[in-house]
């Protein structure tokens, strides 16, 4: 009896894992409804978000005032740029600062030079932002590096 009772639970927790809602946007345990991208191209320049970066394919206009550094956003891209790490990137710079520069360009003292717009920032203006960036990311499968295959000797 008990050997069934394991058998069922098992069973109905599968069928349960099986049900899940599986969104991009609810990685990581969180669910924004869905943003609108071409609102989040107005709210990109808006909120001021040209002057430190551009977007790959975007027509974006020039900023009044250029940002100490210009980070490139949006690319072909061997991995998937994920709904969370394009929301968390925005609510938490400091996160992870962006690889392809000098640290000491894109922080100070450890932190992101980006503004913190939480307390500015509606979640729709967040949710439209990332459907904004998102449409410019491209998955890119990439082939990895294929070594050539040496023979020695008597070696076929």
């Amino acid at each position: 009896m008990r050997a069934l009772h394991i058998k069922l639970t098992a069973l109905c927790t599968l069928a349960l894992l099986a049900a899940c809602d599986q969104d991009p946007r609810s990685k990581g345990g969180v669910f924004l409804p869905p943003g609108d991208a071409a609102k989040g191209e107005t709210q990109f320049v808006s909120l001021g978000c040209v002057s430190c970066h551009t977007v790959v394919g975007a027509e974006l206009p020039e900023p009044a005032a250029a940002g100490p550094v210009r980070v490139l956003l949006g690319s072909r891209t061997g991995r998937n740029m994920s709904y969370g790490e394009l929301v968390t990137s925005i609510v938490n710079p400091s996160h992870r600062l962006a690889s392809r520069y000098p640290e000491a360009r894109v922080s100070a003292e450890g932190e992101s030079i980006m503004t913190a717009y939480n307390d500015v920032m509606t979640v729709t203006q967040l949710t439209d932002l990332v459907a904004f960036l998102q449409a410019h990311y491209e998955k890119s499968d990439r082939p990895g590096y294929r070594y050539p295959v040496y023979t020695y000797g008597d070696d076929p």
